[in-house]
């Protein structure tokens, strides 16, 4: 059998790594203590990420590609009832126990980049992506951009925050029964804007409600 080429093999370390992580944060973490848990030499671990900082980065990109089929995936065109059920798979899918653990290590990893004097800023550029995802999708059904701008970053804000609260509280039926509640109310709240539209098709815009002076 070939021996596995050195991409590989780093990709087999991290793997490992991330096991070796489910009871512990990055900030302890260091090429001895690492090599120790997983019964090799601390050179591997230099030879395949150099330093320290590599080594984190090299494992928060790791935990980050996890979400990749969704974050790639193009929602705008489809409809309501394929729209929740993505949200509701997306969700689920972040309920498992190592998801639980790997949410925790990358918000542990967000807070270290923000005072970092180079940040990666791939925390705020995913944040970004699934509000704007939800921003365009809101307004293909017709809400205008302002308006659907500031309810899909309240969806966003709520969806990380009840990530948080299943990583602190680890109770997932709890968290879950508040992401459909978050749901109804995000679909209602859309329903609600569309009606005014039709009804009121002036008072959707926010400029109609702030005339210019004469």
């Amino acid at each position: 059998m070939a021996r596995p080429s050195r991409s590989e093999r780093k990709t087999e370390l991290l793997a490992a790594i991330l096991d070796y992580l489910m009871d512990k944060t990055l900030a302890e973490l260091s090429f001895r203590g690492l090599a120790e848990g997983l019964g090799m030499s601390s050179y591997t671990l230099v030879y395949h990420f150099g330093s320290r900082e590599q080594l984190i980065n090299d494992i928060v990109v790791s935990i980050e590609s996890r979400l990749d089929r969704m974050r790639n995936t193009d929602v705008r065109d489809i409809d309501r009832d394929a729209w929740r059920a993505f949200l509701l798979d997306s969700w689920q899918w972040t309920m498992a126990q190592r998801n639980r653990h790997l949410t925790r290590l990358e918000f542990e990893a967000t807070a270290q980049d923000i005072v970092a004097a180079t940040p990666r800023g791939t925390a705020q550029e995913h944040f970004r992506l699934l509000h704007h995802k939800t921003r365009d999708w809101l307004m293909v059904q017709g809400i205008p951009e302002e308006y659907a701008d500031t309810d899909a970053r309240l969806f966003t804000s709520t969806f990380y925050g009840l990530q948080f609260d299943f990583v602190v509280m680890n109770q997932p039926d709890a968290a879950t029964k508040a992401f459909e509640l978050m749901l109804a109310v995000f679909f209602n709240n859309l329903e609600t804007r569309l009606e005014a539209a039709t009804q009121h098709p002036a008072a959707q815009h926010p400029a109609a409600q702030h005339p210019a002076a004469p």
